[in-house]
């Protein structure tokens, strides 16, 4: 009996040892996948945000492919000049629900429908578009094709727009065109008092601008009124205030003075005066447009 009541505490003891010592080795494991789940980071719900890639920070959909804007398109005109068998290289984004986070702000995002019924999302006015040739995400070969298309950056200050009349040229992130003072000389503006009432001063501080664009080519002007000026290549930048919209370039070749900023930096010099054997009479009667249009021979 007693060897029996022996052998019996025996086994008792040894199931309680082989119950503890399991219950030990499964602690680690368990603390391990607490661990786990903690550091693993919820999916993001924003349907755009900011990724960085090999051209700095972009715009990029929910799945990380990049976003680009089209130089031809005129911002917040509701309208995509992208069509057909452009389209099918540049397929549009969109988004019914825009959701971001920061830097991005949801106001700076808006849709429209296109010619062809189907709806876009423009940014800061710009439609959106994929490229057909990004494989996947962070992929940015659509960059500087056909010299007109670009990624979206979120800090942009300087975007390029395209006319088929005058080519590439400079705009602020809005698409408002941006414009050369022929009399100006490098880093020097000639535009003073009453001349800018009509060709404000561009000034953009940083500048974040698409790659074809070499950064070291914009630089600041100090004017002689205190005020900074953004330079392109030396040249002096400025608005024209009768252009009201995006993509309108009233100012292109205003009196032979005012040029368009294209981005080679180029402007024609400013004409020579012919003398006339006798001087043209003046009118008598003022023509309105002329006497609105001249703004003291600026």
């Amino acid at each position: 009996m007693n060897d029996h009541l022996i052998l019996g505490v025996f086994l008792v003891l040894g199931a309680v040892l082989l119950i503890t010592g399991c219950t030990q080795n499964a602690a680690p494991a368990q603390a391990s996948q607490q661990v786990t789940q903690q550091l693993t980071a919820p999916a993001s719900s924003d349907t755009v945000r900011v990724a960085s890639s090999t051209l700095g920070n972009i715009l990029v959909d929910a799945q990380g492919k990049s976003l680009y804007y089209f130089a031809a398109d005129i911002p917040g005109s509701g309208a995509s000049t992208c069509s057909g068998s452009c389209a099918g290289i540049w397929p549009v984004f969109y988004s019914n629900t825009i959701t971001v986070s920061p830097p991005l702000v949801a106001s700076d995002f808006s849709s429209f429908v296109r010619a062809d019924g189907t709806s876009q999302t423009a940014y800061r006015g710009w439609p959106l578009y994929y490229f057909q040739g990004d494989s996947g995400a962070g992929d940015v070969s659509g960059e500087n094709v056909n010299k007109d298309w670009f990624v979206v950056r979120p800090d942009e200050t300087i975007m390029i727009a395209q006319r088929s009349t005058l080519g590439l040229y400079l705009t602020d992130r809005m698409g408002n065109t941006l414009y050369y003072f022929a009399k100006d000389t490098p880093a020097t503006s000639a535009c003073t008092a009453a001349c800018l009432a009509k060709w404000p001063p561009f000034y953009a501080g940083t500048i974040s601008a698409p790659s074809v664009l070499d950064p070291s080519a914009f630089g600041t002007v100090a004017r002689a009124d205190g005020r900074n000026q953004t330079a392109f290549m030396g040249m002096p930048l400025y608005y024209f205030a009768n252009d009201t919209q995006p993509g309108e370039t009233n100012g292109e070749g205003f009196n032979n003075l005012w040029y368009v900023a294209n981005i080679t930096g180029t402007i024609p010099a400013v004409p020579v005066a012919v003398p006339t054997a006798e001087p043209t009479p003046v009118p008598t009667t003022a023509n309105p447009t002329q006497s609105i249009m001249s703004y003291g021979g600026y």
